[in-house]
């Protein structure tokens, strides 16, 4: 039946092909329409409705260079013989026969017949933002729609009006793409597009898209990414604390994620947040540690003093008893002889002196 519809708009004067386009809400497309080599420097257009009553989305004279018309742009490849027109931000109102014309000044300009079908792709998030610091890795997961799982998949830097200004494309699932700035690889099965963009700097900052290319080489978009790489500060913070132990080295070391190992963005080398927690953490115990022994000796000593100075008391009370010692003794006429010993060294008994009163 399709193939009976097309061959029906072909006999239709001016019309050079039918094709068909699916798009989905939130995303955008690129719809390529090719003319003869012979039309190259007539104006490009792109419009809207019946054929009869077509309404211009864009028109222009423009060649070689992306020409705005609100969420619509062209591009007129003078070289190849087509041009591409990007509609951007879609939703399912935009749901529609378009097409693509050049502009010849006659009665039926020849052109082609666009089906817009805008979906929406309940699989798939619309918009994922992602950071990391330079130097390190970022990793790319993107979901698509289980009816392009034999689709070419890719993934696109945006640059102003071209949304798919450098790309990376993947043919063949489970395997990794061998050529292109970020690394992909298609698992059809679980219908996940995943790209690795490694050793990453500030020029890697910028809007990126997932996405899928039919046979006829029309784009669908369908995930924005947005990358955003920061200046790697962590690495001077990990330089500044070289000097604390190797415990605080190594579980800042063992919280960093190397590349490839987490489908998340990640950094190959330079200090995390949370390793940088752990840091200060580290920083704090020690001062804890450090005022925790300094009572610890004070206090020691402070009982140490007490205890010495106890046992300074004199407990010998014999000796001071030798003080002031006075007795008596009987002479032989039977009188008492008064002694009164002298003070004299206590320790010194054998240099006792006796005074006799007169």
């Amino acid at each position: 039946m399709k193939i009976i519809w097309t061959l029906t708009l072909l006999m239709i004067p001016g019309v050079l092909s039918s094709i068909s386009v699916t798009g989905y809400s939130g995303g955008g497309v690129i719809i390529s329409c090719s003319y003869d080599r012979k039309h190259t420097e007539n104006a490009k257009y792109f419009c809207r409705g019946k054929w009869s009553a077509c309404k211009d989305q864009i028109r222009t004279s423009t060649k070689e260079k992306w020409v705005d018309g609100g969420n619509v742009s062209l591009y007129d490849d003078t070289g190849a013989a087509f041009f591409n027109v990007s509609i951007r931000d879609l939703s399912e109102q935009d749901s529609d026969m378009y097409y693509c014309g050049t502009d010849i000044n006659a009665k039926f300009d020849p052109h082609t017949e666009v089906n817009l079908n805008v979906l929406t792709a309940d699989c798939c998030e619309k918009s994922i933002s992602l950071s990391a610091a330079a130097g390190g890795s970022v990793n790319i997961s993107c979901k698509y729609p289980q009816s392009h799982s034999a689709d070419v998949k890719f993934v696109c830097r945006r640059s102003g009006s071209d949304l798919c200004a450098e790309e990376t494309s993947v043919e063949e699932s489970r395997r990794w793409s061998a050529e292109g700035q970020i690394q992909l690889y298609d698992d059809r099965e679980q219908q996940l597009l995943t790209g690795t963009i490694s050793h990453v700097t500030q020029q890697h900052s910028a809007e990126y898209w997932c996405g899928v290319q039919s046979d006829q080489g029309h784009k669908s978009f369908i995930t924005r990414v947005l990358i955003n790489i920061t200046e790697a500060n962590s690495h001077r913070i990990f330089r500044s604390t070289s000097s604390l132990p190797s415990s605080s080295s190594s579980s800042s070391s063992s919280s960093s994620f190397s590349s490839g190992e987490s489908p998340l963005i990640t950094s190959a080398s330079p200090v995390t947040g949370s390793s940088l927690i752990i840091i200060v953490s580290a920083l704090l115990l020690m001062i804890i540690t450090v005022i925790l022994l300094v009572i610890m000796i004070l206090w020691r000593r402070r009982v140490n003093f007490s205890s010495n100075t106890s046992h300074t008391i004199p407990a010998n009370n014999d000796a001071v008893s030798l003080y002031n010692c006075v007795y008596e003794e009987i002479d032989g006429d039977g009188r008492e002889d008064n002694h009164r010993r002298l003070p004299t060294n206590p320790s010194d008994s054998a240099n006792t002196v006796y005074a006799t009163p007169v």
